[in-house]
């Protein structure tokens, strides 16, 4: 099992963002940007749960053969 150890990549999407949406500046779409953000980071959350989620059923299976 991996340790969890989010990174802060909030400056990081800032080329995905503009790549994705095709404007050309974050400053001047900054609610926009941080939509994106928020929406990035809750499919991380979510990443991170499902796989913690299927991990512990295969611990939960293990633990019953014990």
């Amino acid at each position: 099992m991996a340790f969890i150890s989010p990174i802060n990549r909030f400056n990081d999407f800032r080329n995905d963002f503009l790549k994705d949406t095709g404007l050309k500046s974050v400053e001047d779409n900054m609610e926009l940007y941080t939509l994106y953000v928020l929406a990035r980071f809750a499919d991380q959350n979510n990443r991170l749960l499902t796989n913690m989620a299927n991990e512990l059923q295969e611990l939960q299976k293990v633990l019953k053969k014990v």
